[in-house]
């Protein structure tokens, strides 16, 4: 292996180029992002999404550059920003993977990307954490899983010469994703400081897809200690049970595989991803996404859709246009959070990524006639070919405040912002290059794609769902005796952390309800009878009374 993680050449394919390292002519610094993988979930979608990079920049399964993107422009060089490029030529992830558990990590030893990883990078160890979040939490300490993790970090973190943040993959169902994970994080915070943003693909535990009894402890110790210490800038939230509906109804899919499910959700990464490793027309950094989305460190936690999804069958009989996509995405029905009732939350932010080409019949034409797209590029998946347009921002920007205040009658209002956010709230990113779709995966490769991340107050219902398991537990004293010797006071304070959490968000709404009557026509003459306000929760509430009284199925209604 000539790619050891000290002494090799960034920039090595311009030095070669006879150009010096260092960003592209005209270009401003390329900001790198490295991404930790933890757990089962964690490497496993993280296998799928590197393997989804490679093929979109056209780099093989030993970390070489292929024969058919020779004729890419040679200036685009966003992609280092997620790969390391060696004195050799060979691109190396910016990422490090680790299990308590060594399956996973074998596999990807003895997939067709073993020669693309560094060797060490993959961390396994021989134990796994039995589903139990203080068990993770201890071996981390005990067996120095974070302080190994946190090293072989900074040695990729200082192969960087402009690091913009962190990509976080775990999920808080397992005791690795949960108790390692958080402690990960926090030894992350206390390294790296607030000054790096830290994003987390979270897979966040379903109701209807289970693998262990105990989810809800791991899930509600994990959301608490994480939210409590602020250990991430902005959480992207996905659920089994989201991605499987998605599966089942969008591609047809009459029995998913997790192999599918991994496929989704990588196809999101990829799209969300698409500004920090493309050329753009309108740019969004990790840092403008979080000022944009993140009205606070409690409102962190955003939902994500991605638009079109059909089997790839269906692919002569669909032709998505640009405002076509952009109404899929609020629809709801794409969304990889299992959320009701979009109409009647409301959302603080939201951001839209578009990638691949302008409609060719018109209605994607830029203002003025003008021609987007650079020549002499090459024509694989990720490239550019001759004659290629991007997305059009000024039809993006029509649908969006078409659905934004619909001005047909009888037309449903599909985006609802809080009120005090006005015209205000949304961010488009445009990105410059085609789509693709996983090798093997049966999505149809569509012409035109997005990813929306919305701020949302119905996302309050993920937490809310997996609390009334959690209490149900609790107080049926179901498999205490696994977590009963460790921190029995972590019982409750994570029970009262997550009734003030759940609160916050449903007083947004109820702040949002109040406003939009008083905003009202007539509103000033006549007082309308006010919604009462929710009750706070009730700390001795059943769950089957917290259930009822704040509807986990939908969020209240509001008039306005």
């Amino acid at each position: 292996h000539a790619r050891s993680f000290a002494g090799t050449a960034a920039g090595g394919a311009r030095a070669r180029r006879g150009r010096p390292p260092g960003p592209a002519r005209g270009m401003p610094a390329i900001k790198e992002c490295v991404s930790v993988h933890i757990g089962q979930a964690g490497c496993q979608v993280g296998f799928r999404s590197w393997e989804l990079f490679t093929e979109e920049h056209g780099i093989n399964g030993d970390g070489t550059r292929g024969d058919n993107f020779t004729e890419v422009d040679p200036d685009d060089d966003a992609y280092i920003g997620f790969f390391h490029e060696t004195g050799t030529g060979q691109h190396v992830p910016r990422c490090v993977m680790v299990d308590t558990e060594p399956t996973v990590i074998n596999d990807i030893r003895v997939s067709r990307m073993r020669q693309l990883f560094h060797p060490d990078s993959l961390i396994a160890f021989k134990k796994d954490c039995q589903a139990n979040y203080f068990e993770g939490r201890r071996m981390a300490e005990e067996f120095q899983i974070a302080d190994v993790t946190l090293d072989h970090l900074r040695k990729v973190y200082e192969l960087c010469d402009n690091p913009q943040g962190f990509f976080v993959y775990q999920s808080y169902g397992g005791g690795t994703g949960s108790g390692v994970g958080i402690k990960v994080l926090e030894e992350m915070r206390d390294a790296f400081g607030t000054k790096k943003s830290i994003f987390q693909p979270l897979i966040y535990p379903s109701t209807h897809f289970s693998g262990s009894i105990v989810e809800p402890y791991n899930c509600i110790f994990a959301t608490y200690a994480s939210h409590k210490d602020h250990l991430t800038d902005l959480t992207i939230m996905m659920d089994n049970e989201a991605a499987y509906n998605v599966c089942i109804n969008n591609l047809k899919i009459a029995s998913p595989h997790f192999t599918h499910v991994n496929n989704l959700i990588s196809q999101c990464i990829s799209g969300l991803t698409g500004p920090l490793r493309y050329d753009t027309e309108l740019n969004a950094t990790l840092d403008e996404i979080q000022r944009n989305v993140v009205p606070s460190e409690t409102f962190r936690y955003c939902i994500i859709a991605l638009a079109p999804i059909r089997h790839e069958e269906r692919r002569g009989h669909e032709k998505f246009h640009t405002s076509e996509v952009v109404k899929e995405l609020f629809n709801g029905k794409t969304l990889l959070s299992e959320c009701k009732g979009l109409t009647t939350n409301r959302y603080f932010a939201a951001v839209v990524i578009l990638r691949g080409e302008a409609d060719t019949e018109g209605r994607d034409q830029l203002d003025g006639g003008q021609t987007a797209g650079r020549t002499g590029l090459g024509s694989l998946g990720g490239g550019r070919s001759a004659g290629f347009k991007p997305i059009a921002p000024n039809v993006v920007l029509k649908t969006l405040n078409e659905l934004r205040t619909p001005q047909a009658q009888g037309r449903t209002q599909q985006i609802r912002f809080a009120p005090w956010m006005q015209s205000s709230g949304i961010k488009v990113g445009i990105v410059k290059a085609r789509t693709t779709v996983q090798r093997g995966f049966c999505m149809a490769l569509p012409q035109r794609q997005g990813v929306m991340l919305g701020n949302n107050t119905a996302v309050r219902q993920l937490f809310l769902r997996q609390f009334v398991r959690y209490l149900k537990l609790l107080f049926s004293q179901a498999y205490l005796w696994k977590f009963a010797a460790h921190e029995p006071d972590f019982y409750m304070d994570a029970k009262e952390g997550m009734i003030k959490l759940i609160k916050e968000y449903d007083d947004q709404v109820q702040i949002s309800a109040q406003m939009e009557r008083e905003a009202a026509p007539g509103a000033a003459a006549t007082q309308l009878p006010g919604r009462a306000r929710s009750t706070p929760l009730d700390q001795s509430a059943s769950a089957r009374g917290l259930e009822r009284t704040h509807g986990v199925g939908a969020a209240p209604a509001t008039q306005s």
